[in-house]
């Protein structure tokens, strides 16, 4: 899902009326200087990265002059934290702090509502203070078709043990925030810590996540989509394959780069592959077949719900530009999915890529066409010439996944054999 980094978050704070510190993005040392005297001292110096816990990573610096802000500038920008680069710092001025409190609206999937935290263990996760027993947490679910007023943040929160008056404050806050998580289509809006002041309450930090399939109604957050991808930044493989199902929903071509680099192949003495299936089960049980035979692919991808012959041909070039990938593997379900439409869009692609074979693959190329049409989609590989290739196998709807992959790897050391490489 979209995160969005902590000066974007405070942006959607400020509007909804919740106090952040005074602050300003910057992206050079002398930037940070000009911004923090601007400011006054002392200030904070904050990385923008999609992650948390940045303060026990040093991404988080203070400084009470301007020597001391230009060191900690140079010293994070331009590096790396918890495998993000660090490019633009946020300049804020630092905020005395009486105490601090975490407060969150979150999409909870089981209950089907959002969920209201609050708890008077700010500054640490939320879930390591339930470990501890830290301080005392309070939820409780809200109704949509109600929302939440003032008025009912405050019933949520009273049995906290602050003073009247932050109640009343907090209370507030939390009805701005889930104001915030509902206009925005919030999977997550968090403020942690959200500081006790002498001038009341001020969101310290912000954690915004918008969900994926909302990204659409809010053109002003100037947000790129892609598939789930965990805590890292979406490649620009993932980011350009999100963009195939954008304004046209006649089936799906889920892809996700889930080793992106080949490092883990690599550290696992496995092989890079390319991969498509029509249906996650299927998918599933192909790479289930394929990792113990030496194999790992290198994306995962679901071109299911009956898609366009057009989608297949942009998600088939988009798996094949994988550098590393020593070979592609193709798996249908048995489902009533139109394959020889399937067909026609991954030999385009085919046609394109490999334009000086005819069409013809330079790496061993295994396809299974299971399913409504799987006569037609062999027949349309034939009229090609694409299944002559040697290193080409198309299986038709008697095979199993076992012998996919098991093709798949004899036809894999005759490649190598070929060229003379080491068989894995």
């Amino acid at each position: 899902m979209p995160k969005l980094l902590e000066y974007r978050g405070k942006a959607l704070l400020r509007k909804a009326g919740i106090a952040t510190p005074d602050g300003r993005v910057v992206s050079t040392a002398g930037e940070a200087r000009s911004v923090a005297e601007a400011l006054g001292f002392p200030v904070a110096l904050k990385a923008q990265i999609l992650a948390g816990k940045r303060g026990l990573g040093g991404g988080i610096a203070f400084a009470n002059d301007g020597v001391e802000v230009e060191a900690a500038a140079q010293r994070l920008l331009g590096t790396s934290l918890y495998g993000w680069p660090v490019t633009e710092l946020l300049i804020e001025t630092k905020c005395p702090i009486l105490s601090e409190l975490y407060v969150a609206v979150i999409s909870d999937t089981a209950a089907r509502a959002p969920l209201m935290i609050v708890s008077t263990s700010g500054g640490v996760e939320i879930e390591q203070a339930a470990q501890a027993g830290t301080g005392t947490t309070v939820s409780a679910a809200v109704d949509m078709r109600r929302g939440a007023p003032a008025y009912w943040c405050l019933d949520v929160v009273r049995t906290l043990p602050l003073p009247e008056a932050t109640l009343v404050a907090l209370a507030g806050v939390l009805a701005r925030l889930y104001e915030v998580y509902r206009h925005n289509d919030c999977t997550i809006a968090e403020i942690n810590p959200l500081a006790v002041t002498e001038r009341g309450l001020i969101a310290l930090d912000a954690r915004i996540a918008i969900d994926d399939d909302a990204v659409f109604r809010h053109p002003e957050l100037e947000l790129e989509r892609s598939q789930e991808v965990g805590d890292r930044n979406a490649t620009a493989l993932e980011l350009a394959a999100a963009k195939i199902d954008e304004h046209d929903h006649r089936g799906s071509t889920h892809f996700v780069q889930i080793d992106p680099d080949g490092s883990l192949a690599k550290a696992q003495g496995k092989i890079s592959i390319g991969f498509d299936g029509i249906g996650t089960g299927v998918s599933m049980a192909v790479m289930d077949e394929l990792v113990p035979l030496g194999f790992l692919p290198m994306n995962f991808c679901d071109t299911s719900g009956n898609p366009t012959g057009s989608k297949l041909y942009r998600i088939t070039k988009a798996i094949l530009a994988q550098p590393l990938i020593e070979g592609y593997v193709f798996a249908s379900c048995l489902s009533s999915q139109q394959l020889d439409v399937t067909a026609r869009g991954i030999i385009k692609a085919f046609k394109e890529i490999f334009a000086p074979h005819g069409g013809a693959p330079t790496i061993p190329c295994v396809f299974s066409f299971r399913g409504a049409w799987d006569d037609v989609a062999l027949d349309l590989f034939h009229q090609h010439g694409i299944d002559a290739h040697p290193w080409v196998r198309i299986l038709g709807r008697d095979s199993t996944e076992r012998e996919l992959a098991q093709t798949f790897k004899d036809l894999h050391e005759r490649w190598r054999a070929a060229r003379g490489m080491a068989i894995a």
